[in-house]
């Protein structure tokens, strides 16, 4: 008999022990972003969904896994959105999310690395790395994204880029649509690679939006140092 075997497997069991449930729990690491009518109110955030089953607003257990988009949803917002649960197709109806409620009919949109989605959101199962994104923006079925360095110096120009994307995930340049933002930013358009030159007059925190016509609008953060 190996002598080692029973230190190995107490060391194991300790270890599993000193590890909280949460983190073995937790499920892959993907990215949520969640654009409003007029404003982003979920930057792209990292988060890992829970282990098990999300019973709100009527939903029976074992219906609607928490590895799934609804899932991401729901710890992206700390569980502040609201849904109507339809037995037949054993998903939600999505009717709020932190507080914002699409307009008449309208719904929220869903995206995976930005293609529509072709499933409800608790049939959409995860993989590490994945973007999901949820638009109230009936109409506009494509997402854009706008990238912008994290940083930038005052009174200097930083280049931003603005694409979006077909119903396949393609991206392409968006040229001509402008760029706005706080601050005292001056509004500029792109060109025809979708880059802009932007400058910040002030130090702090810079917001800029861009709503691209027949696409979602985007948001991007710059912080601004002397």
């Amino acid at each position: 008999m190996n002598r080692r075997t029973p230190f190995a497997l107490l060391g194991a069991i300790l270890l599993a022990l000193a590890v909280p449930a949460a983190a073995l729990a937790a499920g892959p690491a993907v990215t949520v972003r969640i654009e409003g009518k007029g404003k982003t109110l979920v930057v792209p955030t990292t988060v890992h969904a829970h282990s098990g089953f999300i019973t709100k607003f009527g939903a029976p257990g074992g219906k609607c896994p928490d590895q799934t988009a609804q899932g991401a949803l729901d710890v992206a917002t700390h569980g502040h959105w609201s849904g109507t649960w339809n037995t037949q197709f054993n998903e939600y109806f999505i009717n709020s999310i932190l507080g914002e409620k699409p307009p008449g009919h309208d719904f929220w949109d869903i995206f995976v690395d930005n293609k529509p989605a072709q499933l409800g959101a608790c049939d959409l199962n995860l993989h590490a790395g994945e973007q999901v994104l949820f638009a109230d923006e009936s109409g506009k079925v494509n997402p854009a994204s706008l990238t912008a360095p994290h940083t930038a110096m005052v009174g200097k120009p930083f280049r931003v880029k603005l694409v979006g994307y077909n119903a396949k995930g393609t991206a392409k340049p968006l040229a001509g649509v402008l760029i706005t933002g706080n601050g005292g930013i001056i509004p500029v358009k792109t060109d025809r690679q979708g880059n802009a030159n932007v400058i910040a007059p002030s130090v702090g925190k810079v917001v800029l939006r861009a709503g691209p016509k027949g696409y979602v609008r985007t948001e991007a953060v710059v912080r601004i140092s002397a």
